[in-house]
């Protein structure tokens, strides 16, 4: 038999993160700044998180859970609610910036409306109808 040898490139394991924090906009003291996070995150999660990916100070954390709002889906009929969310504000030891707004005109805004008129003209008169039933049989 012969020995087959293998080549390991390096032994450090490296996890990605599984959670998405979203920025918010808001008319907060230039040193905090408020996340959209998920609602299973919990205050120690969002320091480490913040701390460790992306190498801010964090000093404080504060939370706020949110439910979803109740709104009627016009495809069952039903009134559903939306997910929960959690907002986190953040407070770090320096100044923080947001990135500039995005220009639309930059994204194709032209196109977006032509397509939003030409959805608008292609559903007019549509309507939902009601589910149907199947005869009882005796």
């Amino acid at each position: 038999m012969s020995n087959i040898s293998r080549k390991i490139f390096g032994n450090k394991q490296i996890f990605f993160p599984s959670v998405i924090f979203k920025v918010v906009r808001s008319n907060l003291p230039p040193n905090q700044v408020a996340f959209r996070v998920p609602p299973k995150v919990n205050k120690l999660d969002i320091k480490d998180y913040l701390s460790h990916v992306y190498k801010l100070d964090v000093v404080n954390v504060r939370t706020v859970n949110y439910e979803g709002k109740m709104k009627m889906d016009a495809r069952i009929g039903r009134r559903v609610r939306d997910k929960d969310w959690k907002k986190a504000i953040v407070t770090i030891g320096t100044d923080f910036e947001y990135p500039a707004k995005p220009n639309l005109d930059d994204f194709g805004k032209e196109t977006h409306q032509e397509q939003v008129t030409h959805r608008a003209r292609k559903l007019k008169g549509w309507r939902m109808r009601a589910p149907r039933v199947a005869p009882k049989s005796e």
